[in-house]
C-alpha cells in the first residue's frame, strides 16, 4: 500500500520484461540528496517533466536506504485533508478509531513520528492541496518529530512549491530532472535492455532525436514494442534496423509523422 517494495520487472513501464535499472547522472544526485535529507530530517523537492524516472529513482535509492521507515504517498488531484490524515494514520498504524476528533488524530500521528525517524514521500505533490502541504509542514516542524519530507512532483511542481513561503524556505534540496542527454543515451541505452545491447551509437541518437528525446518512459514505450516485433514470428525482421523502428512507429501511432526521414536515410 504505501510501503516500498523490493525493485521489480514492474517498476518499468509497461512492465517492461529484460530492462535493467541503469544509474544515470540524474538518479545519482537523487540518491546523494536522500541521504543528507535523512540525515538532517529535511525536506526536498524533486520535479521535472513526466517520464524522466522521478519516481522510481527515489523508490530504487529509499529501498537501499530506508525501506522500512519509508512511507510513500501518490495521489490525484482533490484529496481531502481528512483523508489525508486519515491513511498517514492507518500507515503509522495509531488507532483505527479517529472519530474522537482531529486533535486526537493529530497527537497519536505526531507521537508515531516522535517515535521512530520516518521518510514520507509525496508523489505527484503538485496535485496536493493547500490544507494537505500545510499540514505535513506542520508536523515537519514539530519538535518532537524525526520525520524526512521528500516532495515529487511534475513540470508544475517546483512553481506550486515555491509560492507556499513558509513551505518552500523549509525545503533545503532542491532537483529538477532534465531528459536525458546525448552522451548519456550512448552510455545507458546498450545496458538497459538487449533490444539495444549492439546498436551503433549513431542509430541511438537517431532514435532518441526522432521519438524519444530523452525520455526514459519513451524509450520503455518503444523498446517494449521493438521486442514484440522482434518476437513476432510473422515479421522478417531478427535484428535492430531503422526500418524496424519506422515500422514499429507507425504501428504505434499512424498519424505521428515526426519520425520520417525527410533525408532519405539508410533503411
Amino acid at each position: 500500500m504505501n510501503t516500498l517494495n523490493p525493485p521489480s520487472q514492474n517498476d518499468h513501464h509497461l512492465g517492461l520484461q529484460g530492462a535493467t535499472l541503469r544509474p544515470t547522472r540524474a538518479t545519482r544526485l537523487t540518491a546523494a540528496h536522500l541521504k543528507t535529507a535523512i540525515k538532517a530530517s529535511g525536506m526536498m523537492c524533486i520535479h521535472g517533466g513526466v517520464g524522466l524516472g522521478k519516481t522510481l529513482a527515489v523508490k530504487t535509492n529509499l529501498y537501499d536506504l530506508a525501506p522500512d521507515t519509508t512511507i510513500r504517498f501518490q495521489y490525484p488531484p482533490g484529496l481531502t485533508l481528512n483523508d489525508f490524515r486519515a491513511d498517514l494514520a492507518d500507515a503509522l498504524d495509531v488507532a483505527d478509531d479517529l472519530q474522537a476528533g482531529h486533535r486526537s488524530a493529530d497527537r497519536l500521528i505526531k507521537s508515531a513520528l516522535a517515535a521512530q525517524p520516518r521518510v514520507l514521500v509525496l508523489d505527484e505533490a503538485q496535485g496536493l492541496s493547500n490544507h494537505i502541504l500545510e499540514y505535513v509542514r506542520g508536523l515537519w516542524d514539530d519538535d518532537r518529530t524525526h520525520l524526512t519530507v521528500v516532495l515529487v512532483g511534475g513540470e508544475n511542481c517546483y512553481r506550486r512549491i515555491r509560492n507556499r513561503a513558509a513551505l518552500s524556505s523549509r525545503i533545503c534540496l532542491w532537483q529538477q530532472y532534465e531528459p536525458l542527454r546525448p552522451d548519456e543515451v550512448v552510455d545507458t541505452m546498450p545496458g538497459y535492455h538487449p533490444a539495444w545491447a549492439d546498436v551503433p551509437a549513431q542509430d541511438l541518437l537517431w532514435i532518441d532525436d526522432v521519438v524519444c528525446h530523452g525520455n526514459f518512459r519513451n524509450w520503455a514505450t518503444l523498446t517494449f514494442h521493438i521486442q514484440q516485433a522482434l518476437d513476432d514470428p510473422e515479421r522478417e525482421e531478427t535484428s535492430f534496423s531503422r526500418k524496424l523502428v519506422r515500422s514499429v512507429l507507425k504501428d504505434i501511432d499512424s498519424t505521428d509523422r515526426s519520425h520520417d526521414d525527410r533525408f532519405g536515410g539508410y533503411m
